[in-house]
């Protein structure tokens, strides 16, 4: 059996491959055999990490592999607790951000876009990959179904679990084949399929797309929250005589944004033609995704832009309306003038 760890990361970048690798979605930029991998007193052989980064997506992907026991209760406590794996002695959370740094900056000469801002969170998906099965898929999931579960969501007391929680969130096979399982919860995923290498992928994609949306609604909700808090300082009164100074920045964050949502949008509706081509793999990409809320992410995400790109218009709007007052004023002002010079002038010549 082999345990994989998947730990995305947000690179802060839109990403494109060169012309003769157009159609390529992902692109391996490291790996390497690891000298020492141990989960608490266990020391585990033969282990593997792999990063990659993917086409038109802001994240990044590393991929932790190594054989573990054909014992599915250690097979849960992995699951529970990866977080507590070490990495020649380094916990595994800070191997993968040391890493996930070095990625980056490899990752910039494939770059389109660049943002400010990118997401910081930390996040391990097991995914445990196990040998054909010899017997049906049915048979096996009902005499382990509790421990199946505590493996796809991490729950350490998965032998304590009710038929409620198992009736109401029941544990589904997405197996294309009688004697082939792909079960996937929220935190994991237990894999037994001649089609493990592509179904892990799919996997992966998912992941990165999930976590490329949840990137995308960190940086719109700071650049909603510097929209409304610029909008709120908008000049009024006497102050009115900051507007140009104002419009400047509003005009040049405005296009700053309009750039981030072009990339955005071109990333959110990005289609792989290899899973919109094969029935069984855009159906297991599907329910990943409905797994992790993808659409509702994206759906926000939508609904960010579109309130971003009202107040930066409400800005807009009452920017010029201040920048037209105040060119009244100044000429009002300077029609003044030139009617008191004038008088001076006149009294001056009648002296």
């Amino acid at each position: 059996m082999i345990c994989t760890l998947l730990f995305p990361f947000d690179m802060g970048l839109d990403l494109d491959f060169s012309d003769n690798e157009a159609r390529t979605v992902a692109k391996t930029l490291y790996r390497q055999k690891l000298s020492l991998l141990t989960f608490f007193d266990a020391v585990y052989e033969n282990a593997e990490v792999e990063s990659r980064i993917y086409q038109r997506f802001g994240s990044g992907l590393i991929s932790i592999s190594f054989p573990v026991d054909k014992n599915l209760k250690v097979c849960t406590q992995i699951s529970c607790m990866s977080s507590q794996i070490k990495i020649n002695g380094t916990g595994i959370i800070a191997y993968c951000q040391k890493l996930s740094e070095d990625i980056i900056v490899q990752a910039q000469q494939f770059a389109t876009h660049k943002y400010d801002r990118r997401l910081m969170d930390t996040e391990i998906f097991p995914v445990f990959t196990m040998d054909k099965l010899t017997s049906t898929a049915d048979i096996f999931i009902t005499k382990n179904l509790k421990t199946l579960y505590g493996i796809v969501s991490a729950e350490a007391s998965y032998e304590k679990l009710s038929e409620f929680v198992l009736d109401q969130s029941p544990l589904a096979n997405y197996g294309y084949y009688e004697d082939e399982i792909i079960l996937i919860k929220r935190f994991g995923a237990f894999i037994s399929s001649d089609e493990s290498d592509a179904i892990k992928d799919i996997i992966k994609l998912a992941l990165v797309q999930w976590w490329t949306l949840r990137s995308y609604d960190y940086i719109l909700q700071k650049e909603l929250d510097d929209a409304q808090r610029q909008l709120a300082d908008i000049p009024s009164g006497w102050k009115i005589l900051k507007t140009f100074t104002q419009y400047n920045k509003f005009s040049k964050d405005s296009l700053d944004f309009d750039r981030d949502k072009l990339e955005i949008i071109s990333s959110i509706h990005t289609g792989i033609p290899e899973i919109e081509n094969d029935w069984h793999l855009k159906m297991l990409h599907t329910n990943i995704n409905k797994i992790f809320n993808t659409d509702d992410i994206e759906k926000w995400v939508e609904t960010k832009i579109t309130r971003i790109e009202d107040s930066y218009e409400n800005a807009r709007d009452f920017l010029s309306t201040n920048f037209f007052i105040l060119l009244d004023i100044i000429f009002f002002l300077s029609l003044a003038w030139s009617i008191f010079d004038t008088y001076l002038l006149w009294k001056m010549s009648v002296k």
